[in-house]
């Protein structure tokens, strides 16, 4: 499922937008593009813009306008199924992240430590729903200080774990390469053998509600590091077969304990990690060529490794789960995508599809390129 300009557009009818005055939408939207042209081109290029003094706030309450639109379709996100209203709620979730997160990306990230924690991972993630994870890469690697997870010398046991997070969830949204994943592992391994020193200390300390409301932040938390590992095991090898299903289990805990915690920024926050995890699957290399056949399962964990490849793009995840790019009864397929929108890995998938089909009649594949370098790109297993 793609956003169109129609369903972004239809966003514009819904009842938390239309509560924004149309002319300070367009004021935001044309705010933030030139924001984003200076921090592409620094000094490069001198562009005045005269802000109010309430361009900040301004800038938030649209991009939560939009935001709330999402929300309204996350469940049917979460879930989805082929019922025409489950599709327009989806498509609806889809779209309102993909606008939030085109404010957001421009606004001043939080200073301190906890506040901005949760605004760089709440805007990853809408990014992520939004079918912009090429852009939430490009922000963190453009912001290094901003996601550089904070020191967790001297910080409470809850802290420290939130911090830990933090870090984790970087990598995943960033995946850089196999070892930024891997890395995942070993972070949550290291908390639960910290637990053993930090966690008696801090319930010890804490008294009365203060000892409950921790302990249920800290229950949240932990469920919340369960998911972590579990999708970076996924990320990483493809497995486990039921990644929703475990993923499912633990954000709704991690949820529910954040809500007996009153810990209201940490509940929005694990709904919105909760949908870019499914969404990390369902994007993922490995779902989207599961079962179709052992020489892809090979070329799968051959990129995963070598190229640190995890994600397919939009583009070619519709044209395979969508468009029926692998479907053996295709006889003809033409791909018509930008200069990098993915056409060489299609090729890939197309090729191993059809010597694997024809196999048996000693098939073969002529791959056809404008250059000499193009055909050397092309590295198949066989």
């Amino acid at each position: 499922m793609t956003i169109s300009d129609d369903s972004i557009s239809a966003l514009d009818s819904h009842w938390a937008v239309t509560s924004i005055p149309a002319d300070t939408r367009a004021w935001a939207f044309d705010a933030a593009k030139i924001r984003l042209v200076r921090q592409t081109l620094g000094d490069l290029l001198a562009i005045n813009i005269d802000e109010p003094l309430d361009a900040e706030s301004k800038l938030e309450r649209v991009a939560m306008a939009y935001e709330l639109a999402a929300i309204d379709g996350l469940d049917a996100l979460l879930h989805p199924s082929n019922e025409q209203e489950s599709q327009r709620l989806q498509v609806q979730a889809m779209a309102g992240a993909f606008r939030s997160y085109e404010l957001r990306q421009c606004c001043r990230v939080p200073d301190q430590d906890d506040a901005r924690v949760f605004h760089v991972l709440h805007l990853a993630a809408l990014g992520y729903c939004g079918d912009r994870w090429p852009d939430v890469r490009r922000w963190i690697n453009d912001h290094p200080c901003e996601t550089e997870a904070p020191s967790v010398a001297q910080a409470p046991w809850d802290r420290r774990v939130l911090f830990r997070l933090f870090d984790c969830w970087i990598r995943l949204f960033r995946k850089g390469n196999w070892d930024d994943v891997d890395r995942v592992r070993e972070i949550v391994a290291g908390l639960r053998d910290d637990q053993k020193t930090f966690e008696k200390d801090v319930l010890e300390n804490s008294g009365g509600i203060d000892a409950q409301t921790i302990a249920y932040r800290l229950i949240s938390l932990y469920h919340w590091a369960k998911a972590t590992e579990v999708l970076a095991v996924y990320t990483l090898q493809g497995e486990p077969a039921n990644v929703r299903s475990e993923l499912d289990q633990h954000f709704e805990k991690a949820r529910a304990h954040a809500a007996h915690s009153a810990d209201a920024p940490l509940e929005v926050l694990l709904h919105w990690l909760h949908l870019a995890s499914s969404r990390m699957v369902a994007g993922s290399i490995w779902w989207v060529s599961q079962a179709v056949n052992s020489r892809v399962t090979r070329f799968v964990r051959s990129v995963t490794k070598t190229r640190g490849m995890f994600d397919l793009l939009p583009p070619q995840r519709a044209a395979i789960q969508e468009q029926g790019l692998l479907d053996q009864a295709s006889r003809a397929v033409v791909v018509d995508l930008p200069t990098s929108g993915g056409k060489t890995a299609l090729a890939q998938f197309r090729i191993l599809q059809a010597l694997n089909q024809f196999s048996e009649d000693n098939g073969w594949v002529a791959y056809l390129a404008p250059t000499r370098a193009l055909v050397a790109q092309i590295n198949l297993m066989s």
